[in-house]
């Protein structure tokens, strides 16, 4: 059986209480009590507020998503010296996104509550943080058998189609373009630009928007190859270019992938399984246009030779057209030499059959009354008169009752 409550009764106001500011005030004692001292924190920067002041919104990520969030500033004082620092270890800034070691004073105000102020910045910890994940990616990519499959390709021995991805109105796409542009022009090479964000939070989707966009062009109608280019930055800024996703859709890709990304010493795992890396997106566009102007000297010099043959064979053809002129002509010689000949044989043999040498040899020739020769036997009439003709004179004679 469970006891029924009483009805809350309104209360008297204590005679003793304590102001919000003093309990804040109390537990900003006891936070100091209870963590003396900066110390090292490791955390991701979500979001960065400039406003003289550096206000830094940072994050801990576990697997479902934020385990914890504190902000944290860095004050005017500190912040030109830890920048310059941070500068020239990474190249860059603190942008939302970077992994940081940042050497922090825990410091609750009764007013602006809890916080960590900035004392000092450890950026060797950001950059070896990139590297370990750009390991962790491409051992990834190697173990799904794809890392070197756009290094299989052969390199275009000439640039009829391709597709651009770069940033939208990036300096590195005014310097390709000052290369690129009178290729274009001229109808040599046609050019598509696909424009991605390449840093940030946003980054992978676009990019892989982007790579998606030129596969479809690609079913359309073949390129010759997929060229990726920004101009240089920080390597905190590249290395938002270090995504698994985009990475693999490069690698895949059915035709060449060009990178010209950041400079020389720069080192992105776009780089790594493109089929051709440049240092800069001029270096693409002087690639392109040179493997251009190569195919044009080519195919001049290929025209050149098609031409003198073409030139060497009509020689011979007349040659040969001659020789067998000259040959038929001689041929036609002999063949009316021949027929000569046997037009002779023929006319002798003709003359040796003529009746006066026919009757010299022995012959006699039976003619009617009439002069016609008589060759048959069958026509012959009983008492019919017949002249015999021989070589010396002819006989006239009758033809008796009786044949034998």
């Amino acid at each position: 059986m469970t006891r029924r409550r009483k009805k809350a009764e309104p209360t008297r106001p204590p005679e003793q209480f304590l102001e919000l500011s003093e309990v804040l005030a109390y537990l900003a004692q006891v936070i100091a009590r209870g963590m003396p001292g900066a110390v090292w924190v490791r955390a991701e920067i979500a979001s960065v507020t400039d406003r003289r002041h550096l206000y830094l919104d940072l994050v801990e990520l576990g697997e479902g998503g934020e385990v914890a969030k504190c902000r944290a500033t860095l004050w005017a004082r500190e912040r030109f010296a830890l920048e310059g620092k941070f500068r020239q270890a990474t190249g860059g800034t603190l942008t939302a996104g970077l992994k940081v070691l940042l050497f922090c004073q825990p410091e609750f105000h009764p007013q602006y509550g809890f916080s960590l102020n900035v004392l000092d910045v450890f950026p060797e910890f950001t950059v070896g943080d990139a590297a370990l994940r750009l390991d962790t990616l491409r051992r990834a990519l190697v173990e799904e058998g794809v890392y070197g499959l756009n290094r299989l390709l052969s390199v275009p021995a000439d640039f009829t189609r391709v597709a651009v991805i770069s940033p939208t109105g990036a300096a590195g796409l005014g310097d390709f373009r000052r290369e690129t542009d009178a290729l274009d022009a001229a109808g040599l090479t046609e050019f598509v630009y696909l424009e991605a964000t390449f840093q940030g939070r946003e980054a992978s989707a676009s990019l892989g928007r982007a790579v998606g966009a030129a596969r479809e062009l690609h079913r359309e109608r073949p390129l010759d190859a997929l060229v990726v280019i920004r101009g240089g930055g920080a390597v905190t800024d590249l290395a938002w270019l270090n995504d698994l996703d985009f990475a693999r859709a490069l690698a895949t890709f059915p035709a060449p992938v060009i990178t010209g990304l950041g400079h020389a010493r720069d080192d992105t795992l776009p780089d790594e399984v493109a089929c051709v890396r440049t240092d800069t997106p001029s270096k693409a566009a002087a690639l392109i246009v040179r493997t251009v102007a190569g195919a044009a000297a080519q195919a001049q010099e290929d025209a050149r030779s098609v031409r003198a043959h073409a030139a060497r064979v009509l020689v011979d053809a007349d040659a040969a057209a001659a020789w067998a002129i000259d040959r038929a002509r001689a041929a036609a010689g002999r063949h009316t030499q021949a027929a000569g000949a046997d037009v002779d044989a023929l006319m002798r043999q003709a003359l040796g059959l003529t009746p006066a040498r026919t009757l010299a040899r022995g012959y006699a020739l039976v003619r009617g009354e009439d002069g016609q020769p008589v060759t048959r036997a069958a026509g012959v009439r009983a008492g019919q008169a017949l002249i015999l003709e021989f070589t010396d004179g002819s006989v006239r004679t009758e033809v008796a009752d009786s044949r034998e």
